[in-house]
């Protein structure tokens, strides 16, 4: 037998083995490029569905502006030239008004508020502060007022759309109750009649 002890590890040039294979492994694991693409995309994939999902977001609330402006030009015509109906049929209006909604919006989301004022200077177009019950019902009174031939009417047509609740620092509701309010106003002077 040899005086010198054996080692348990098989040894190359003095040295172990295994510390050889682990450090030529090691340096194969650095240069290996193979998993990159995965590992950035892994990176960048979060933000970019959620940049996608903003942009979607955004889209369809845009579409839905344009389409509640349209039904309010539709609207406003009516009570321009007096043919909306006569004060106090409210109701009768805005069922008017969602006979020509778009197929995707709710008529149950629709928010109409018509009021005959004296003056120009009356005539407040500022976003009207909504409030909620507990069960997300708007408690606001929203007046009918068409007023007569002459008189100054302040239209506005709200639309409360559903979105998706905050994702990722994004909130597009603007609402309590997780919706966003789009507003339509139109100031007229309605026509004398003929």
């Amino acid at each position: 037998m040899n005086s010198q002890a054996e080692s348990p590890c098989p040894q190359v040039g003095g040295r172990p083995v295994f510390s050889h294979l682990f450090r030529r492994q090691i340096r194969r694991d650095v240069s290996d490029q193979t998993g990159v693409v995965a590992i950035e995309f892994a990176l960048i994939c979060m933000p970019l569905f959620a940049l996608i999902l903003a942009a979607l977001v955004m889209s369809v609330v845009y579409f839905t502006q344009s389409a509640l402006d349209a039904v309010a030009d539709q609207m406003s015509r009516e009570l321009l030239t007096g043919k909306a109906p006569a004060s106090g049929n409210g109701d009768e209006f805005k069922s008017q008004a969602c006979a020509i909604l778009p197929s995707y919006m709710s008529c149950s989301n629709l928010l109409v508020n018509v009021r005959s004022v004296s003056s120009l200077a009356d005539a407040s177009t500022t976003a009207p502060q909504l409030a909620f019950n507990s069960a997300g019902q708007v408690t606001n009174s929203m007046s009918y007022d068409p007023g007569s031939a002459g008189s100054i009417v302040v239209f506005e047509l709200m639309y409360m759309l559903p979105v998706l609740k905050a994702f990722d620092g994004f909130a597009a509701a603007s609402l309590t109750n997780g919706s966003r309010l789009i507003i339509s106003t139109t100031v007229l002077k309605v026509e004398p009649a003929s």
